[in-house]
């Protein structure tokens, strides 16, 4: 993928899936179109400029560049007051974007991201060539002749799908799309919030899959979980680190002995303090400066939370060959990562970046 020219988000995708379809001929797999443009159409969104097409990220100037502020979670709001230091409540854009204009945004983004915000930061668009981390990263576990997987096929794998939202159930989707047996598993206390977000999206990218739904509270019910994570051939988890680690669901709490592919499909990556930030699909591409930048130098969104449409195909494509080569062990796929491949990839062939929605607003 990474030595082929592609000149728009669209032709990256594209490419993605034609080699993900020269692996599975068979496989029934969307086009570009849709994997980037499904929710948006069915939202009747695109972004505005410095809103997200959702309207839950804004880009806001401060003294020294642009925070991106998400506050997809209503529980975002109630953290304003402490994140800013402020004597009052802080309850609108307004609000907030007169709060920043005169603060520094580092310091805003580190503090922001020790409490939990889906914070990001930019101040001018950087070269074509500017990348922080590595796509991925694959970490072999095993030792001897058993850490080969048994099968080099999706055919009839067994895929556990412990994510929510898009990019990790995108993922799951492709791979059963190339013959793998998917089991979604959701917790009773926190339904996936894409079910009643994007209800058809989610009937899609889920159809034929099985589901369950566990209490994670109760331990006979962990039980069943840890059993389920054993036997797979392909887990697919979009937690951070410490969220399993204190279920002791994690890799290596659970000493899993049969070869298996664990993909960790996390906002910043695994590795401290990165390992612990908060991200989402738009705020996760500003840390990427996957952004239009206008003539004024002012950055806008691009695409609807389109890190996760990008990571998800990605990290389809990734499993897909890691399987055929059998190869087992934990796939470390950041998303801060893939949009920044992404990026570069666009800017290195000549070409701008550009929104790949072409989806009426409803406000139009």
């Amino acid at each position: 993928m990474a030595s082929i020219p592609a000149n728009d988000l669209s032709a990256c995708v594209n490419q993605v899936l034609e080699a993900l379809q020269h692996q599975y001929p068979d496989a029934d797999l969307p086009s570009a179109d849709w994997v980037l443009g499904a929710r948006a159409r069915e939202l009747g969104i695109r972004p505005k400029g410095q809103q997200s097409a959702n309207g839950s990220c804004r880009l806001l100037a401060c003294s020294d560049g642009w925070l991106a502020v998400n506050l997809a979670r209503g529980s975002d709001w109630e953290l304003l007051g402490a994140w800013l230091a402020a004597d009052g409540k802080v309850t609108d854009w307004a609000g907030l974007t007169a709060a920043l204009a005169h603060r520094s945004g580092p310091a805003l983004l580190s503090r922001g991201r020790e409490m939990g915000l889906p914070l990001a930061f930019v101040q001018r668009p950087a070269s074509a060539g500017a990348e922080a981390q590595p796509q991925m990263q694959f970490h072999d576990v095993f030792q001897g002749d058993s850490k080969y997987l048994q099968c080099s096929s999706l055919q009839g794998a067994k895929v556990v799908d412990l994510s929510a939202l898009w990019a990790g159930p995108l993922c799951a989707h492709l791979l059963h799309a190339c013959g793998a047996l998917v089991t979604k598993v959701s917790s009773s206390q926190r339904p996936d919030g894409a079910a009643q977000g994007s209800p058809m999206l989610y009937q899609r990218l889920h159809a034929g899959h099985q589901h369950r739904v566990l209490d994670f509270s109760e331990p006979n019910q962990l039980t069943v979980l840890a059993e389920m994570l054993r036997e797979a051939d392909v887990v697919i988890e979009a937690s951070r680190p410490r969220g399993l680690q204190g279920l002791g669901l994690d890799r290596e709490t659970l000493a899993v002995v049969k070869p298996q592919i664990w993909l960790s499909l996390t906002a910043h990556g695994r590795n401290a303090p990165n390992g612990q930030w908060v991200g989402f699909g738009d705020d996760v591409a500003v840390t990427a400066d996957l952004l239009h930048w206008t003539d004024e130098d002012r950055p806008e969104f691009i695409g609807d939370a389109i890190a996760d449409p990008l990571s998800g195909t990605f990290a389809a494509l990734a499993v897909a060959q890691a399987v055929s080569q059998g190869r087992s062990g934990l796939l470390d796929l950041s998303m801060a990562a893939m949009a920044g491949q992404y990026r570069r990839k666009v800017l290195e062939s000549g070409a701008a970046l550009v929104c790949p929605l072409r989806v009426p607003s409803r406000a139009d």
